[in-house]
């Protein structure tokens, strides 16, 4: 980009529904990009996270998206991203997740951006859903990806559902993978007098046997299967305990209360420490990593779990099924299935070996599949082929 013949940089537009998800998930795509010589434009509803990402270099713009479907909102959101594409002359619109995906792309079309990508981050619909709703959002999907001139899919068993499902067209979705900063997400950097504090501070007993999980408190991510597995786990280990990091998401209707746990009789053992910046230092303070969700595009906190070198227990689906091999680098259990839960579990919990064993085998590959560095570099170079070739 620096070397090409221009008077001005060419402008992207990263297009999310918060601003977490521009600071938490993509920081370092933008950092990337500007690096890249473009110059970077966040949108997204207004958050705490502007000054933040204003400080990194990134032109923020805010925007109001729900991510529930609100026709009179969408269609008010809609206009705003249209008259913000149009006036700033946006080159690039990258959008991110399921709803905004569409709303930013067909803005996109209707102000003549002339280069539209679309991440998918996993598919919104998925086998266990009612057949009309999952019809109505892949139907949903086939409008969008009709906007699109390039998809970049995090799991490639999506590519393959996207193709089939007439989503997409073979060359114009390509697998993005995903990753965490390797650097940052090592389990060396953290020595057991760090451990012992890090728990001390969040009220972990020391010599606790700890079962993480990070996410947002929806049902969807299976928080009501852990809590009744996890209720039965503690009859046979007292030692147990439960660190559970997210926030409430209160837009989502399945959303589920921070309290809900305190209703299966396990608060004794439950800590929840609501949203964080400093997971890594959490997970290290952990022994297992839990992720039983419902849908998953490729989960970020299990590929964090995974470079912490923790055995992770997750469900047999698409995107979780990228992180964890089978019991190679931890478990998948059937999904929505608390018994099966608690059977892997206790597996884990009664062998301390198993345990250290999954661990390195997550770790190590961690360090050869999940390099964020890898998804940057993909993402800048598909900006830098599409402009070329629309130049």
């Amino acid at each position: 980009m620096r070397n090409r013949q221009c008077h001005k940089p060419a402008k992207v537009a990263v297009v999310t529904a918060i601003d977490n998800t521009l600071r938490g998930l993509l920081n370092a795509q933008l950092l990337a990009a500007i690096e890249a010589g473009y110059e970077v434009h966040g949108v997204c509803s207004p958050g705490s996270n502007f000054e933040f990402l204003e400080d990194e270099g990134i032109i923020m713009h805010p925007i109001p998206i729900s991510r529930r479907i609100t026709p009179f909102r969408d269609i008010v959101s809609l206009y705003r991203l249209y008259k913000l594409f149009k006036a700033q002359k946006i080159d690039i619109v990258h959008t991110h997740t399921p709803k905004v995906s569409l709303l930013g792309q067909l803005a996109a079309r209707m102000a003549g951006v002339p280069i539209v990508v679309n991440t998918v981050h996993g598919f919104y619909f998925h086998d266990h859903m009612r057949p009309a709703l999952k019809k109505f959002y892949i139907f949903m999907e086939k409008i969008a990806g009709r906007c699109s001139d390039m998809i970049l899919s995090q799991n490639p068993e999506d590519v393959d559902t996207a193709v089939k499902l007439g989503i997409a067209k073979p060359e114009k979705i390509r697998v993005l993978g995903n990753g965490v900063d390797l650097d940052k997400f090592r389990p060396n950097r953290f020595d057991d007098n760090f451990i012992a504090k890090k728990r001390q501070e969040v009220g972990l007993p020391e010599d606790a046997l700890v079962i993480g999980i990070i996410g947002r408190l929806v049902r969807e991510k299976g928080f009501l299967e852990l809590f009744e597995a996890f209720r039965n786990l503690i009859d046979r280990y007292d030692n147990l305990r439960l660190l559970i990091i997210g926030p409430e998401d209160t837009e989502k209707p399945d959303h589920i209360s921070g309290q809900t746990f305190r209703e299966y009789g396990i608060e004794s053992h439950t800590f929840w420490l609501g949203r964080r910046r400093d997971i890594p230092e959490l997970l290290a303070a952990c022994d297992i990593y839990c992720l039983p969700s419902w849908r998953e595009g490729f989960p970020r906190s299990a590929i964090e779990a995974a470079a912490m070198a923790l055995p992770i227990v997750t469900t047999d689906i698409r995107g979780c099924r990228q992180v964890v091999d089978d019991c190679v680098n931890g478990i998948l259990v059937p999904f929505n299935n608390p018994a099966a839960l608690e059977e892997a579990l206790s597996k884990l919990i009664e062998n301390s070996e198993l345990r250290k064993k999954m661990g390195q085998a997550g770790y190590k590959k961690a360090q050869k599949e999940f390099d964020e560095n890898k998804v940057c570099e993909l993402v800048i170079n598909t900006f830098n082929e599409l402009y070329l070739r629309h130049d």
